[in-house]
């Protein structure tokens, strides 16, 4: 496998294309490209046609796809502000990537039905970019999940701003839904990164109703996190009041439980009547929770712990890093792409996104404040 990437800052939107195209085909030395994904700033919104025409016009891949993202990652860079495009190109040497638009219909009788999501087999990923405004992300990878666990959907929901998506595929441009491939018999892993890490112990909801938690451990929930921030540190007590997070179990049968073990979801806020803490998800009695903060240095040692499994280095990777992150967030600028490309070397682009696309255990979700990773792996003659 052959992984390429180039990031052009170039205003005019054709010779960005070119140049950042011309910079990731320099790793492939003339083999093929099966896969190219684009990403382009705000300020190209309506330029990527002319962005994609570029690119394919330089690559002439198999498959192209692309978006408008808030933020544009490429090597050694994270393009918050101003005009960049970056390209990420892969020849797989074998496998398949299979392209797909989905989009959902609204029926006049209510509900939501999603049309184009393509089929999968066990060992596929699927790869998409979707649009956060018309794509219910969540509840396609909750189907999924349950329908097809173990088979990873990667990737993440990018936009311009309201009004403002564009998706390519192949050409095509896309102001609503998805779009992706399918990656069959390719050497790829999804890799999730919370950004998290545990304060207080692991507990038991032993009530709940719907969103709500209103007992741990047989206690109140609020009662319960007031003894947890009375115990923690200065640094603790100052992120618990600032964001605080919750941590749910995925795999109840594990003995033990580390930080990649738990789906992290916010604490919206507590019902004082009720003693209860509100949360942006499902809870159910039975299911173990765990408290959680998070900052700039757990958020670092959490995306390198989540990339470091034994496996080596990496061809490429496709990073869709959260846009309350970047600079902002870590006080300097490049933090994640920097930090991919020292543990896993390869060459690496991506976006950054109103949501990330990543599966913890064996069913996918959609994440925030996370970077999700699709970590294209080393051919072992390479």
């Amino acid at each position: 496998m052959r992984v390429g990437a180039g990031l052009s800052r170039t205003p005019e939107p054709g010779v960005a294309a070119v140049e950042a195209a011309d910079a990731a085909a320099q790793a492939l030395a003339g083999a093929p490209v099966d896969l190219a994904v684009v990403f382009a700033g705000p300020s190209h919104t309506d330029d990527l046609v002319d962005v994609g025409l570029g690119v394919a016009t330089r690559l002439d891949p198999g498959c192209l796809i692309g978006a408008v993202a808030q933020g544009v990652v490429g090597p050694a860079a994270e393009v918050e502000q101003g005009p960049a495009v970056s390209v990420w190109c892969a020849s797989f040497g074998g496998g398949e990537a299979r392209p797909f638009r989905a989009w959902a219909a609204r029926p006049q009788d209510g509900g939501v039905v999603v049309m184009g999501w393509p089929d999968s087999r066990p060992g596929d990923v699927t790869l998409v970019l979707a649009d956060p405004f018309t794509f219910p992300v969540a509840d396609v990878t909750a189907r999924l999940g349950r329908e097809r666990p173990g088979q990873p959907v990667v990737g993440g929901m990018v936009t311009g701003g309201p009004h403002r998506s564009r998706l390519l595929l192949d050409g095509d441009l896309h102001e609503d839904g998805a779009v992706g491939v399918v990656l069959s018999d390719v050497d790829v892993d999804a890799v999730v990164s919370q950004g998290c890490r545990p304060v207080g112990p692991p507990l038991t909801v032993t009530g709940a109703e719907h969103n709500l938690i209103t007992s741990l451990a047989g206690e109140d929930a609020t009662v319960v996190l007031q003894r947890i921030f009375d115990e923690a540190g200065d640094t603790d007590r100052r992120l618990l009041a600032s964001g605080l997070q919750i941590g749910l179990v995925v795999d109840e049968y594990r003995d033990e439980f580390s930080t990649g073990d738990f789906l992290i979801r916010a604490v919206l806020g507590a019902d004082g009547s009720r003693r209860a803490l509100a949360i942006g998800d499902v809870v159910r009695p039975g299911q173990t929770v765990q408290f959680q903060v998070r900052d700039p240095a757990s958020a670092s040692d959490d995306l390198v712990a989540a990339i470091a499994d034994g496996r080596g280095p990496a061809a490429g990777t496709l990073l869709f890093t959260c846009n309350g992150r970047g600079q902002r967030f870590f006080g300097a600028p490049d933090r994640d792409v920097t930090t991919v490309e020292r543990e896993l070397g390869g060459a690496v682009a991506g976006a950054f996104c109103a949501g990330e696309i990543g599966p913890v255990g064996d069913h996918s979700f959609v994440h925030g404040f996370t970077a999700s990773l699709a970590v294209f792996r080393r051919d072992v003659e390479a």
